[in-house]
């Protein structure tokens, strides 16, 4: 009963640092970096693309379990996206105070269509190949981790 209860906080705990590690590059690449050259929009670029995969690859250790590793991925992608568009929507409304520009349009929602738009950026920088890498990193994560030590699975 206890090793259970210890597996479980393990995967947990696995599961928010991989999520805090994908939302923290995200909001650095929303809010630090500047778009390229001809885009409207930032991206992930080379250096973000392998410390996500890297990332991925060391927490998928953690979990060792391929079944621990689709649910972490599903878990991992859905909570870093809704954090990374709540942090956008707030700090576009308070800080950058945008809320200004949009209540002239439609009084009363303006929270809505900041969120909306922090949405479809977020997504943006995320689709396809974060969340490629972050399923890629964590499927041969549990691998290396299962050829490492046999006797964990």
């Amino acid at each position: 009963m206890k090793k259970r209860l210890r597996d479980r906080l393990r995967d947990i705990l696995v599961v928010m640092g991989w999520t805090a590690t994908i939302t923290l590059m995200t909001i650095i690449a929303e809010y630090a970096k500047t778009p390229r050259l001809g885009s409207d929009g930032t991206t992930f670029d080379a250096l973000d693309l392998l410390i996500i995969l890297v990332t991925s690859l060391v927490f998928g250790m953690f979990l060792i379990d391929p079944a621990k590793i689709i649910y972490g991925f599903i878990g991992v992608t859905s909570l870093s996206i809704i954090i990374s568009v709540i942090y956008s929507a707030l700090y576009d409304l308070y800080v950058l105070e945008l809320g200004k520009h949009f209540s002239e349009v439609v009084p009363g929602w303006e929270w809505e269509w900041i969120t909306w738009f922090a949405f479809l950026r977020v997504f943006r920088i995320m689709f396809p190949a974060a969340i490629i890498l972050i399923f890629v990193g964590g499927m041969i994560g549990g691998i290396v981790s299962d050829l490492m030590w046999p006797h964990r699975g």
